[in-house]
């Protein structure tokens, strides 16, 4: 099997590159069963098990998704691709703490093997943190050594690290995920400045200091509220796996906000999209204006397109 999955079915190509919308159930049923299959078969190839953990991410089965995620890493070791994919699992649990921990240990691991070893009786003394390297060429490093280095700078003055995460921030090319952690150690950081920021073909300048959390979002509560009302005792799996998608999103485009800012809209737009996933044409009957909310549908599946695309 070649690295670009020459070999796959088409179902499977077709996953890989429009991701899980864009099958059928029939095709998803068929992609799941050829993937698992492939992977009890060869369970140290790499793109299997990419393409397994990227296939249970997008239906929600992030206990699996980890759980073959760690078993590669601990039987073949570091490996960016695996790790970049887990950051989107242990986003969905809610659990990077967890991750970063991955990310440290693997790191430290790669650095360990690159470096003599020390005599046993050299005794180092505690040294401040230094970056690896320079952080004026923090674009260009890895993703999983860019979260390693925000979550070791939440604990630090990050004054000499702004101009690198300004430019970072400024050029719409970059992990719009990493984007965001950036913008929000500013804001811990309480930076009281105008930043410049682009991303999914947005642009604007705000100040950190002056922005509030995503989590204190008003607009987010009301849409999850809202979401609640038409799922949460009719379909309590489905609005878990909405509410996780829509936490992405956010995080995502932030500190963006949806548009336009009718929650209505937005709350229609997730319940017509989440029910299609499963083949459900469901109709809207609330009050709702239905070109606003095809758009939204719309800007909702052009953002799983390019979550796809990036890992955090």
């Amino acid at each position: 099997m070649s690295e670009s999955g020459a070999f796959f079915p088409v179902s499977v190509k077709k996953f890989m590159e429009k991701g899980i919308t864009s099958l059928s159930e029939e095709e998803k049923m068929s992609t799941l069963h050829y993937l698992e299959n492939a992977y009890h078969q060869e369970p140290c190839n790499e793109e299997i098990v990419h393409r397994l953990i990227q296939f249970y991410n997008q239906t929600n089965k992030t206990k699996k998704a980890q759980e073959i995620g760690q078993n590669f890493l601990t039987m073949n070791g570091y490996n960016k691709d695996i790790l970049g994919e887990l950051s989107i699992t242990f986003m969905q649990e809610d659990n990077m703490d967890t991750y970063f921990t991955l990310v440290r240990h693997y790191m430290e691991e790669e650095q360990n093997e690159d470096t003599q070893q020390v005599t046993n009786n050299v005794i180092p003394f505690p040294k401040q943190f230094i970056p690896r390297k320079d952080i004026r060429d923090f674009a260009s490093w890895q993703t999983a050594e860019q979260l390693e280095f925000l979550q070791e700078a939440r604990f630090l003055e990050i004054d000499d690290f702004l101009s690198a995460f300004k430019v970072f921030l400024a050029d719409e090319s970059f992990s719009p995920f990493v984007q965001s952690m950036i913008f929000e150690l500013m804001q811990e950081k309480e930076i009281d400045e105008e930043i410049e920021v682009r991303k999914i073909n947005k642009h604007g300048i705000f100040n950190p200091k002056k922005v509030p959390m995503l989590a204190d979002n008003m607009f987010a509560s009301e849409l999850f509220t809202g979401l609640a009302d038409k799922l949460e005792h009719s379909n309590p799996s489905l609005f878990e796996q909405v509410i996780g998608i829509i936490q992405q999103h956010l995080f995502m485009i932030y500190p963006f906000e949806f548009e336009p800012k009718d929650v209505n809209v937005w709350v229609n737009a997730y319940y017509k999209w989440a029910n299609a996933m499963y083949g459900d044409k469901t109709m809207i009957s609330d009050p709702v204006n239905h070109e606003l909310m095809e758009e939204a549908i719309s800007t909702i599946e052009e953002l799983e397109i390019r979550q796809q695309n990036y890992f955090i």
